[in-house]
This record gives C-alpha cells, structure tokens and sequence, in this order.
C-alpha cells in the first residue's frame, strides 16, 4: 500500500488524458450511466416510495414518475450506442423534458407525503436540484458537453500531477540508525 499514492496519481492522469483525446465516448458513458441511474430511479419509486401512501392518485403518480423514468433509462442508453455524433444533443434535451416531469409529478407525492405526516426535507432539496438540473441542461450548447469534458481532463491531468507530487513530498523518510546517548 506504500506505492497506491503514486498508483493513484497515474491513474488520474491516465483518465484526464482520455477525457482530453477521447471526450466523444466519454459522453456516450456519461449518457449511459444517466440512462442507467434512472431505470434505478424508476425502481426505487416502486418499491420505496410507492408503498408509502394507499391513496390511490399517489400510486398513479409514482407509477407514471416511474414508467417516463424506465422510458427515458432506456432511451440514453439504447440511443448512444446507435447514434455517436446524434447522441449528446438529443439525450440532453430529453433528459431535461425528464427532469422537469420528474421534478413537477414530485411535487405532487411530497405534498401528499407532508399531509400524511413523513418527512420531506430531502425530497424538497431533490426537487430544487432537479429544477435546477433541468433548467442548466436547456442552456446548453451541444459543443459544451465536449467542452466541458476537456476541461475535466485538464483538471484532472493537474489532479494527478498534484497527487504524485504531495505524495513524493510527504513520503516516509528512512533514518537507518541513530544512536542516543545519555548526558551525564
């Protein structure tokens, strides 16, 4: 475990170098690992959220929340690995149209959460974020994705140079003998 410092340090430049020369596949990723958060989305509302209420409205809430959630899973991860070039721009869009039905069919299961008496702190900053994420993902260029991820790879290329240089500073230094006398 001595060396995993100095491992750490290559590997995060390794990563910004591919976020540099590689940023197209890397958005394809990206685009998949959302597609894949939200089929993880669309399940935790069935299983946890849903059995919270026996209103019947708020089960037809978190049922249609859940099937745009499966929908727009297996859109970004169906559509990047069809269409390159296509898939940055129109996943960016719809995962936003996602955010703002997420974020406004939320709304309506915290209220009937906060009447039933649960707590719905958290679910309110996710609702903040949500608009925020939605709102952010409409301002953007298509060349900002790749723009953004370059930027990534910079800072991440410095990451590991950083790294490897305060992990060689605050190495271990090794004093072979010393010898301790008493003042007498």
């Amino acid at each position: 475990m001595k060396n995993s410092g100095y491992f750490i340090a290559v590997m995060m430049a390794i990563i910004g170098l591919m976020m540099l020369m590689a940023a197209e596949p890397l958005i394809q990723v990206l685009v998949i690992v959302l597609g894949i958060a939200a089929l993880i989305e669309g399940v935790f509302i069935l299983t946890s959220i849903m059995p919270m209420s026996s209103e019947r409205a708020f089960k037809i809430e978190c049922v249609v929340r859940a099937a745009i959630s499966f929908v727009i899973g297996l859109l970004c991860i169906i559509v990047p690995l069809r269409m390159a070039t296509f898939a940055w721009q129109v996943m960016i869009y719809t995962f936003a149209i996602y955010a703002l039905v997420s974020a406004i069919l939320e709304i309506l299961i915290v209220w009937r959460l906060h009447s039933e008496g649960f707590p719905v702190k958290r679910l309110v900053i996710e609702i903040i974020s949500t608009f925020a994420l939605a709102l952010l993902l409409f301002m953007l260029p298509s060349s900002f994705g790749f723009t953004l991820i370059k930027i990534g790879g910079v800072v991440m290329i410095l990451a590991g140079v950083s790294t490897g240089f305060l992990v060689y500073k605050n190495r271990d230094i090794i004093v072979e003998s010393v010898e301790v006398k008493d003042a007498e």
